[in-house]
């Protein structure tokens, strides 16, 4: 993987400004001048002709034309990024933390995976040697349901708030085990394997996600909260 310079086109939100981010820091050059780059890259919806050398596109969105499309599925950016998965993740969060009255949004069980895990997948196939071609699916390893979810939620909610009121107890401070952790939903999963070779060809050590769902989950109600202040 070497120094590039690199145009990135698509709307401007937290997921472009994070791979931005991720690709400066293992050395590339963003600029806004096409005819100055080196490689092209697309992000977001839309049929804006060619989308360059790479098209980052949302699950949900028509085919494109690109010499690499990866599609991302159940992004999970604790800040928002509406159009790279389903917000209902955050609307988990304010309602966990506006005291759960009523009943939370429903959603089938997703493949969540942190903005972070995949701006570092991003980098490396956008900056490799390695001239890689298709089209190839994008998203976490394992399924988590709305009840995992929600779960968690309350727990992580419950002991900021008893840590703020000074209200711990011993049951709220050790509790029962992440249901994160045990969670086994059954749901049929995008094709890991191209990206995951991809990666390994490109250099990479595979598809290997590695920030916890608890640690994402902390950050969304962290947003939230800071959001509502």
């Amino acid at each position: 993987m070497m120094p590039r310079t690199v145009h990135i086109t698509g709307p401007v939100d937290a997921f472009r400004q994070a791979l931005e981010d991720r690709l400066q820091r293992a050395g590339a050059t963003i600029t806004d001048e096409v005819g100055a780059a080196e490689i092209r890259v697309s992000m977001g919806q839309g049929d804006r002709g060619d989308r360059g050398d790479i098209a980052i596109i949302p699950s949900d969105s028509q085919s494109v034309e690109a010499g690499l499309i990866v599609r991302v599925h159940d992004l999970l950016v604790p800040e928002g990024a509406e159009d790279w998965g389903s917000q209902t993740i955050h609307e988990w969060a304010d309602w966990v933390m506006d005291g759960a009255k009523g009943e939370p949004s429903s959603d089938e069980p997703r493949h969540w995976v942190h903005v972070r895990d995949a701006t570092d997948a991003l980098a490396i196939l956008i900056l490799s040697d390695h001239k890689s071609l298709g089209t190839i699916d994008m998203c976490g390893r394992r399924a988590w349901s709305r009840e995992s979810i929600i779960t968690e939620m309350s727990l992580l909610w419950g002991r900021f708030t008893d840590s703020l009121q000074h209200t711990h107890t011993i049951s709220s401070l050790t509790g029962s085990p992440s249901p994160v952790s045990s969670n086994n939903t059954p749901v049929v999963r995008p094709d890991l394997g191209p990206l995951h070779d991809m990666l390994l060809r490109a250099g990479g050590d595979g598809w290997r996600p590695l920030v916890p769902l608890r640690v994402s989950l902390m950050e969304v109600l962290a947003h939230r909260d800071e959001g509502s202040t």
